[in-house]
């Protein structure tokens, strides 16, 4: 056997080993679910993940890995750090690895929507409430009457945008329905 045939033979072989390699095995992963059909969210190995724990501990990271019922997440502890020159700026300052059980979570955040400062009423509150300062400074600056009509109209939309706040969720609560589902990988 030549010496290019048995290093072609090598390369193969190296080659065959190393695509056995790429060809690993994925993680478990967990799905949150509205009602037995409709799924939200899938979580996997790699994914953001943000909820409330039962004793009502905040947990936002990165979900390393899933494994038997349990979430391992990669918790960030992110602060402001100060220069020489008395600036900050945020920094990591130290990652840990913390495992939650599915049963521990009670409520998972909502990512963040297009819009959303028009569904939680952020705009009609600050439009509300501007328009009505705005329409007070402009009298007294003027030496004019208030309008009670103009000031009713935006402290009534203000009104709404606080209405729209409250009854706006940021969260999923888990329980009847809304669940997470645990779906393991077959080996």
């Amino acid at each position: 056997m030549t010496t290019i045939k048995r290093g072609l033979l090598i390369f193969c072989f190296a080659l065959l080993v190393h695509c056995g390699q790429v060809l690993a095995q994925g993680s478990d992963m967990v799905v949150l679910k509205k009602g037995p059909e409709k799924t939200l969210k899938t979580y996997l190995s790699g994914t953001q993940i943000h909820f409330l724990t039962i004793a009502g501990t905040e947990v936002k990271g990165q979900v390393r890995m899933i494994k038997k019922d349990s979430l391992f997440i990669n918790i960030y502890d992110e602060r402001a750090a100060y220069t020489v020159w008395g600036t900050s700026f945020w920094d990591t300052v130290a990652v840990g690895l913390s495992k939650y059980h599915i049963k521990e979570i009670r409520e998972i955040f909502k990512p963040r929507e297009k819009f959303s400062f028009i569904k939680n009423g952020l705009i009609f509150m600050m439009g509300g409430s501007s328009y009505a300062i705005l329409h007070s400074v402009n009298a007294l600056y003027l030496k004019q009457p208030i309008i009670p009509s103009t000031m009713l109209i935006s402290g009534s939309v203000a009104l709404t945008g606080f209405v729209l706040n409250k009854v706006h969720k940021r969260t999923v609560r888990l329980g009847n329905k809304y669940y997470l589902q645990y779906i393991p990988v077959i080996k």
